[in-house]
């Protein structure tokens, strides 16, 4: 298995007329299991979009949208 650096995200939430938003909290060195498939419900139907199954360093497994990865080995 290989290892990557993953960019984290927190979604932070919205607050005196400022709308809610992702911010970058982190880099974090995991190890990439393999490529899945997401999806999301849209009034026309689903929209499916590739992701990376990721282990971090504490044991827990997380999808990561491809963007977020970077292959470091």
């Amino acid at each position: 298995m290989r290892k990557v650096e993953l960019k984290r995200k927190v979604f932070v939430p919205a607050s005196e007329g400022v709308r809610g938003h992702w911010k970058d909290v982190e880099l974090v060195i995991a190890t990439f299991h393999q490529f899945g498939a997401a999806y999301e419900e849209f009034e026309a139907g689903p929209g499916n979009y590739s992701v990376a199954i990721v282990e971090l360093p504490d044991g827990t497994v997380e999808s990561a949208n491809l963007f977020d990865i970077r292959f470091i080995e």
